[in-house]
């Protein structure tokens, strides 16, 4: 995690894109590395640090949750200063599953910077992931430091065996 964090961190291709939509101004926008997105590997260093990443995920608890293939990865950073937003990034219906970790290896409870998802505040301990449904609302918890706080998540497609709950830590 701390490989990938480093490598993420001295990138000069961050952008302010998210959150997308006409709603939001520059102020309402964080800053987000894209790894893999629709155009494909935008970074294939990351992206091959990231695929190994989603595989220990997949055989720590995400087999029959999903299917390890990557439809999208990113890392985000946020600190005090970023306003937090409540949003779906998905349609309903749509087979996708989002998995989220924070990969700073140092950050502690105390900063914030946890996940709002199903009415419920969730703290994810530093390289723990969540499995979630992204066409359900969610958001980050406010971050009480001027420290980075660096997240990845990936959009990966939801196993079709599974009648498992989504809403999953480990």
């Amino acid at each position: 995690m701390d490989t990938l964090k480093y490598f993420a961190s001295t990138s000069e291709n961050w952008n302010l894109k998210f959150p997308d939509g006409e709603n939001f101004s520059i102020e309402d926008k964080f800053l987000k590395l894209d790894i893999i997105n629709t155009s494909g590997m935008r970074h294939p260093f990351l992206a091959g640090l990231a695929m190994g990443l989603l595989m220990q995920i997949y055989e720590a608890g995400g087999r029959g949750l999903f299917i390890p293939e990557i439809c999208l990865c990113g890392i985000s950073i946020k600190d005090k200063h970023t306003q937090n937003n409540v949003h779906v990034d998905e349609k309903k219906d749509n087979n996708l599953v989002k998995i989220l970790g924070i990969i700073n290896s140092d950050w502690k409870d105390e900063w914030g910077g946890g996940f709002f998802y199903d009415g419920i505040s969730n703290y994810i301990k530093p390289t723990s992931f969540c499995i979630f449904d992204p066409s359900e609302e969610h958001s980050a918890e406010e971050i009480l430091s001027d420290k980075k706080r660096f997240a990845i998540d990936f959009t990966v497609f939801r196993d079709q065996q599974s009648s498992q709950n989504l809403h999953k830590y480990f």
